[in-house]
């Protein structure tokens, strides 16, 4: 019988811990008495990720999790409160002190260290499973049993996409396929290939691009290993039962991290436990419908992620595809709290879900536009969040010479839509100018016509359509715009908004600022309208339409208005 493995106390102290600033920066303000902790242990190093609170017992919480996160410690105010099957403790005393356990049950002292990040590989796994639902819930929970012992015995096999890799699950860990079994995560990736790559990839030499997740496909093992050829062959014996069920056929898109170093063999486990969260969440959705609904009228919940910048980690969440952000609140608010957030933006709303690489490929508008550009300078502050790159010529419609100042608003109302404060699509130009009419600042003839709008026109829009309040700044001519770059960068720093800007005949979008406090000049990092090209990153960034302009950049002889959006406080 093989021994468990105990931690002795040499071990404990080569033990490196390593801390998500961000959960350090949650931790100090947190008012809880206790909080579960959830990370990656590995061989010598354990990454301390996220925490849960306590404040009630629900089993659900950490389905919502990536898989790869586990249950590692507690968090408390006295070490003497938090139970010896910790293997992690973090107690907030004068200061953050941590623990670990040692091999006689008693936590020891470690220090720690802090990261801004830290670098997991994402595997998504993407299949179709059918689910039985039962009018009565005993049947349904049984039905899901049966389901959850499928998924998590050695019936489950991957196949990594772009890859003749497979991981056959056995036991805690997976036999590989097309693939030495020694490999980690990181060069399993140098398996994959395009589907016109016709040369051995082992003999190439591929560089591993580490921000896009790895994918992999479900299947399912039909025969058992261990038959054998003299087994009598049966005659099936089939029993028909009349049952008020339904089968529904789920999507699943699930989420796992794991660290690029870590042996490939132990992914396949984990794709398991990421495919029994979901379906926990998605059953638990359906579950809720069946107590209102008959069984005919299910419908199929929708999964969205989230990686939110306050916790630098993904989060799941299923939601009723028929119901409203509003109707919503309730459970987002318990999600805000069982994460300790704030209740001041709606970070999980749907259109704040995370976008993945092929997310930004099917984007009929590039997204973020200044990403790739180099960021880097004396005091640089940014747009924070996405926004999409609206500028002539789009979507055919012919708007060159008259509509810059439109697209910049299409910009600006782009990020508030990325940033889940509202579901409205972008407004054309026509619905912006019978905006403006409907109020009463335009007459009925500036609908369809090829007139300018301006920074107030731009603001009395966003208050009209998004109920978004605007600050006005103006400046009497160009070679004065340096002396606001304080109040932008605080903007920024705030607010976070793209800025609409005006002057002369010309409008653009003001999205980064930099400069030196003791000198009175600034760079302008910039989203110019005024590009009538393809959606070419390369050309849009190479040929200045969006990158960094000097203070010259701006006429001397033209007064400029700029409109900044503030970011509403809502959940």
């Amino acid at each position: 019988m093989q021994k468990k493995k105990t931690t002795t106390h040499c071990e404990t102290m080569s033990t490196k811990v390593v801390l998500l600033s961000t959960l350090v920066k949650r931790l100090e303000r947190y008012q809880g008495e206790s909080a579960v902790l959830y990370g990656i242990k590995s061989v010598k190093t354990v990454t301390v990720v996220t925490f849960l609170n306590q404040q009630k017992v629900d089993e659900n919480y950490e389905n919502i999790l990536p898989a790869g996160l586990e249950r590692i410690g507690a968090f408390g105010r006295c070490l003497d409160e938090i139970n010896s099957d910790n293997y992690i403790a973090l107690v907030q005393d004068e200061k953050l002190k941590c623990f670990i356990q040692d091999q006689d049950n008693s936590f020891k002292s470690v220090p720690f260290k802090t990261v801004d990040d830290v670098d997991l590989a994402t595997l998504r796994v993407e299949t179709k499973i059918s689910v039985q639902l039962s009018s009565k819930e005993e049947e349904t929970d049984r039905f899901l049993e049966k389901l959850l012992d499928k998924i998590n015995s050695d019936a489950a096999s991957f196949v990594m996409d772009k890859s003749k890799v497979a991981l056959l699950c056995s036991g805690d860990k997976s036999v590989l396929y097309g693939a030495p079994q020694d490999v980690n995560v990181e060069e399993l990736t140098t398996y994959m290939q395009d589907e016109d790559e016709e040369e051995n990839i082992k003999t190439k030499k591929k560089s591993v691009v580490k921000d896009v997740a790895l994918l992999f496909k479900l299947y399912w093992s039909t025969v058992l290993e261990d038959a054998s050829s003299d087994v009598p062959q049966c005659a099936p014996l089939i029993y028909h039962q009349r049952r008020n069920s339904h089968v529904l056929c789920l999507s699943f898109d699930t989420i796992s991290v794991v660290p690029w170093s870590d042996p490939a063999e132990n992914i396949g486990p984990i794709l398991c436990m990421a495919i029994t969260r979901q379906l926990k969440l998605m059953m638990e959705d359906l579950k809720e419908q069946l107590r209102h609904t008959s069984i005919r009228n299910i419908e199929i919940p929708k999964i969205f992620h989230f990686h939110p910048e306050s916790l630098q980690h993904y989060v799941t969440l299923v939601y009723h595809p028929q119901r409203s952000d509003q109707s919503l609140e309730s459970y987002r608010k318990d999600v805000h709290q069982w994460f300790d957030l704030p209740l001041d933006r709606p970070i999980f709303k749907r259109g704040n879900k995370h976008w993945f690489a092929i997310d930004y490929e099917n984007s009929r508008q590039l997204i973020n536009t200044h990403m790739g550009l180099n960021l880097t300078g004396s005091n640089v502050s940014l747009v924070q969040g996405r926004y999409a790159y609206h500028h002539y010529m789009q979507d055919n419609f012919d708007d060159n010479g008259w509509g810059c100042a439109y697209r910049s608003l299409q910009s600006i109302i782009s990020w508030f839509r990325l940033q889940g404060y509202t579901e409205r699509t972008v407004p054309t130009h026509h619905e912006i100018q019978q905006c403006l009419v409907d109020i009463g600042d335009k007459p009925p003839s500036f609908v369809k016509s090829r007139q300018w709008i301006g920074s107030m026109e731009v603001s009395f829009c966003l208050q009209t359509l998004l109920g978004v309040e605007s600050t006005i700044l103006n400046v009497s001519s160009g070679a004065e715009m340096s002396s606001k770059a304080q109040q932008i960068a605080e903007h920024f720093r705030t607010h976070g908004t793209p800025i609409m800007i005006g002057g002369g005949v010309l409008a653009h979008t003001i999205i980064g600022i930099d400069f030196k406090e003791d000198m009175a000049d600034a760079r302008f990092l910039i989203l110019d309208p005024h590009y009538t090209g393809g959606e070419d990153l390369r050309v849009i960034q190479n040929k200045g339409w969006c990158n960094w302009k000097p203070s010259s950049f701006w006429k001397a002889d033209s007064f400029y208005n700029m409109c900044l959006p503030l970011r509403p406080t809502s959940f």
